[in-house]
């Protein structure tokens, strides 16, 4: 009797020793076909990081296990099948709180026509002379495959994105992306049959970025939804105001469009702060002025010294306007700066006639 119950407690210590089985299998759900002989790894997250700790291949009806001393209960794992080259992961998963674990595949295609977009999110925000933006897209495949775009590995041309020229701090944060053109950039990661999401952002250099930013459509979009920061942005028709609202501690203008096609293209305004606004305005204008100056002076042999000097004081008039609006822009009414931006108007006015006769 003793005896017994010592081998009782040798196997109870063993089991508990060895931790908790993981057992599933691997299933095409629209076959519903078990797949053989196909890689699964075990992760876990350790010190920030998640590791592999062991990987085996199906057996002959597509079942997979893993055991050993690792897998206490309450461990939290997840599980990838290797299927056509594309991985498929399981969710954050809970050693011993499931009897089964079952990883779903697909077959792929490369054919896009499947691909909409439910809900492409836009947001926007002036942070000093740069213009952050933030897109967000809500991407459905409604086939039976993954679409897996072109290529492989880190160079595979999934999701196709449009972005303006100019952009820099380019920054993915669901995949990698990588450049195939001017202006055409595409996400690395399969699209299973479903719902994914993949988010990006970018900056533009509000000093050089005058006109509203376009918007490329590329698949089918249900909705597209822009939000400005600052929310004062003025919007027009043919985009539909849904009033200010708050978003992680921001306000925004929410705005949206519905039912965009594929080479529709969207123009958005820009968030420019009142001072930006200003201060490029005058650096316009002042362009403008230069180049007509320019101009008179080379139709005209011998310019006189009246005029030169005429000309650099209007340059001066016009860089006074863009301090004073810059330094006004959040007083527009103030009578003391309306009187002096309407004396300096009317002088700039006028030289600009006399230049002009």
């Amino acid at each position: 009797m003793v005896l017994r119950s010592l081998c009782v407690a040798i196997v109870l210590c063993a089991s508990d020793l060895w931790g908790a089985a993981i057992n599933g299998y691997v299933l095409n759900p629209f076959t519903q076909a078990r797949i053989p002989g196909i890689p699964v790894a075990f992760y876990v997250r350790q010190d920030g990081e998640i590791l592999e700790m062991l990987r085996k291949e199906t057996d002959a009806e597509g079942r997979f296990s893993f055991a050993g001393p690792f897998l206490q209960s309450g461990l939290h794992f997840g599980l990838a099948a290797f299927y056509d080259d594309i991985p498929y992961f399981s969710s954050t998963l809970e050693a011993g709180a499931q009897q089964q674990v079952i990883l779903e595949v697909y077959e792929k295609t490369d054919d896009p026509s499947g691909i909409r977009i439910g809900t492409h999110h836009l947001f926007f925000a002036l942070r000093g002379n740069a213009i952050e933006c933030i897109q967000l897209l809500q991407i459905h495949n409604t086939r039976e495959r993954t679409y897996a775009g072109r290529g492989d590995g880190r160079e595979r041309q999934v999701t196709e994105l449009v972005l303006p020229t100019g952009i820099f701090n380019l920054q993915s944060h669901s995949g990698l992306l990588h450049q195939a053109g001017e202006g055409r950039f595409f996400d690395n990661q399969p699209l299973p049959p479903g719902r994914s999401q993949r988010s990006f952002s970018f900056n533009l250099d509000a000093s050089n970025f005058t006109s509203p930013y376009v918007h490329q459509v590329i698949y089918p979009t249900d909705r597209l939804e822009v939000f400005l920061d600052p929310p004062s942005t003025e919007i027009k028709p043919p985009f539909i105001d849904l009033g200010i609202v708050e978003q992680h501690g921001r306000q925004y203008r929410k705005v949206a469009m519905e039912n965009l096609q594929p080479s529709q293209q969207v123009a958005i305004p820009l968030p420019f702060a009142p001072s930006l606004r200003w201060s490029l305005k005058w650096v316009a204008l002042a362009g403008a002025f230069l180049t007509g100056g320019v101009a008179l002076a080379l139709s005209r042999q011998h310019p006189s010294t009246d005029r030169a000097h005429a000309l650099k004081r209007r340059q001066h008039l016009i860089e006074k306007l863009a301090r004073l609006d810059d330094s006004f822009a959040d007083q527009p009414a103030d009578p003391h700066y309306m009187d002096q931006r309407e004396h300096l108007m009317r002088e700039a006015v006028a030289l600009t006639q006399a230049l002009d006769v």
